[in-house]
């Protein structure tokens, strides 16, 4: 499982899932824009690079959910897939593939605004790592 629904009144909640820190930012990728629009309307048809530090893990988190809003929000991309990540405690640097919005094939299910912090925590499991956040819709 990549991730599941938390209940939250007014914001969309998940828990998202990782054997380890590369498979639960790749899932947190997912459930962001599985969230936004139908994944499987989504090609593959250009990549982009990512590279991100930050001072913590928490804040390494956050600040990539923010960067794949943030280029869907000024660029239009829809990343699709992660095809390659290195992750550390205060790094990461990624090769993102998908394609540029089409309002002709590609219809938005919510408007995600961003992660916010209330109730956010990364948690290392007996399986791997979890990551509870809500996200502003």
């Amino acid at each position: 499982m990549r991730y599941r629904y938390i209940d939250h009144t007014s914001d969309l909640g998940v828990e998202i899932y990782g054997k380890n820190l590369q498979d639960l930012f790749k899932n947190a990728q997912y459930a962001l824009f599985d969230n936004i629009l139908d994944l499987s309307t989504v090609e593959v048809k250009s990549k982009k690079t990512i590279t991100i530090s930050s001072e913590t893990l928490e804040e390494l988190f956050m600040d990539w959910l923010r960067e794949l809003l943030f280029r869907f929000a000024t660029e239009y991309f829809i990343t699709k897939e992660v095809n390659s990540l290195v992750v550390n405690q205060t790094k990461l640097s990624a090769e993102v593939a998908g394609e540029y919005f089409d309002p002709a094939r590609h219809q938005i299910k919510i408007e995600i605004k961003t992660p916010t912090y209330h109730n956010y925590k990364i948690t290392a499991t007996p399986d791997g790592y979890k990551a509870t956040v809500i996200f502003d819709v």
